[in-house]
Formats: structure tokens, C-alpha cells, sequence
């Protein structure tokens, strides 16, 4: 190895005192819980319906995991003299990767209560990019004791999220469409009886029903898709965070 490469290597090395170290395991333990929770998520929306309580208790524990953990951060942030990072910045952190963690144990609890018979293609496209977002964010914490290069990690992120606002947007878009497609065929049935048999008018009730229950599936879609879109929204916040934290701390 060059000279050259020898004081690149030294000037990369940070030796950390005993409080950083906690900092850090600290970092990486929220970290880890963000994506043992959303591989979680993928698994409940693939699993069958008797499963999903199972499922959906694990993401909790992920929950409290993550909770226990930035309760044990800001104890250290109390105690330590001198933390590796601004205090704001640290709570901030916290904050924002609960957050996510919260969006996460929303949207498991929203498929598991409705009881969907099963989930649909955004779900499934939504939540391996959540889990995606939460690598990235891993990555981004290891590099904090290290190079400190979290630019990489946030616009990855970011691609992601917009990436993830296409999908939640048109999921939307797709279920309405059907809606209204279901409106305008319900009003030319009715218009097509006009005041006819009783026998007529059963297949167009019975079709009045599909129709509200279509409606009553879209709404509660929404809740589980914007859970999905506000923890991958966050995600972004928790990467902004890390850079804010690195930038006042070079």
C-alpha cells in the first residue's frame, strides 16, 4: 500500500471512547429492529389468514424492541458529557426511526383487523421497498463510526420514496377506477329496469351490494396504503437526520 493510501486508511480511523460505543450499538440495534419489522410486513401480507395474528405480534415486539431502545438512548444522552453527536440531533434519530416503527405496527394492525382475504399487488409492492428503505438506513448507521458518507444511503432512500408515492398513488387511481366502473354500470341497470318486474330488480340489488362492499374495500385499502407511504416517508426524515448529524460533526 502507498504512503498516500496508509494516511487515508489513518485519517478514516476513529477510535472510539466507551460512551460512543454505546451511542453506536444503540444506532444499530434501532436499526436492526426497522428491518427485522418490515421483513415482517412482507411475510404477514403473504401469509395465510389463520398466521397473521402470529405475524403481526412479532412486528409488535419489533415495536417495543425499538421503543425500549430509544428510551435506553436518551438515558445515555442524560448521562454522558460529551455524545458523539449534537443532543438534538441524537432524540431526533430516535424520534424519527420510532416513527417509521410506528407506520410499520399501523399498517400490520389495519390488514389484521379488516381481515382482508388477502392482500393485493401495492401491499406487496409497497412493503419490500419499505424493507429496502430500512437497509439502507442500516448501512447508513454502520457508516457513522466509520467514513461518515451518508449522502449515498439518504439518496437512495429518497428514490425509494418516490418510487413508493408512484405505487401508492396509483393503487389509489387503479380502486377508484373500478368504483366509479361499477357506479356507471349499476346506474344503466337501474335505468334499463325502469320500474319493471320485481325479478329484474334482484340481480341489480344484489349488484348495488357488490358495489358498496367495493367501496367500504377502498377505504380501508387507503389506511393500510398510507401507513405503508408515511413509513417510507419517514424514512426519509431518519436518513435527513443522519445527515444533519454528520454535517455538524465532521
Amino acid at each position: 500500500m502507498t504512503g498516500l493510501g496508509v494516511l487515508k486508511r489513518v485519517r478514516n480511523w476513529r477510535l472510539l471512547p466507551p460512551a460512543d460505543r454505546e451511542f453506536y450499538a444503540l444506532f444499530n440495534e434501532m436499526a436492526e429492529a426497522l428491518i427485522e419489522a418490515s421483513g415482517k410486513l412482507i411475510e404477514l401480507f403473504d401469509a395465510p389468514e389463520g398466521e397473521r395474528p402470529e405475524v403481526s405480534t412479532r412486528i409488535e415486539t419489533c415495536f417495543n424492541r425499538c421503543n425500549r431502545v430509544g428510551e435506553e438512548l436518551e438515558h445515555l444522552l442524560r448521562e454522558a458529557q460529551q455524545p458523539p453527536f449534537d443532543r438534538t440531533e441524537i432524540s431526533q434519530f430516535a424520534y424519527h426511526t420510532l416513527r417509521v416503527m410506528k407506520y410499520i405496527k399501523h399498517a400490520a394492525n389495519r390488514y389484521v383487523v379488516y381481515e382482508f382475504p388477502s392482500s393485493d399487488m401495492e401491499m406487496r409492492e409497497l412493503a419490500p421497498i419499505l424493507l429496502e428503505a430500512c437497509q439502507e438506513i442500516e448501512k447508513a448507521v454502520k457508516a457513522l463510526p466509520k467514513n461518515r458518507q451518508i449522502e449515498p444511503f439518504s439518496r437512495a432512500v429518497d428514490n425509494l420514496e418516490d418510487k413508493a408515492d408512484d405505487i401508492y398513488h396509483e393503487g389509489l387511481r387503479r380502486r377508484f377506477h373500478e368504483i366509479r366502473t361499477d357506479r356507471m354500470n349499476l346506474e344503466a341497470r337501474i335505468q334499463a329496469w325502469g320500474g319493471g318486474s320485481a325479478a329484474d330488480l334482484v340481480p341489480i340489488l344484489a349488484e348495488h351490494v357488490q358495489y358498496t362492499r367495493h367501496v367500504a374495500i377502498f377505504f380501508i385499502l387507503r389506511e393500510v396504503y398510507a401507513e405503508l407511504e408515511r413509513a417510507i416517508d419517514a424514512c426519509t426524515e431518519v436518513t435527513s437526520t443522519l445527515k444533519h448529524m454528520v454535517a455538524e460533526n465532521v
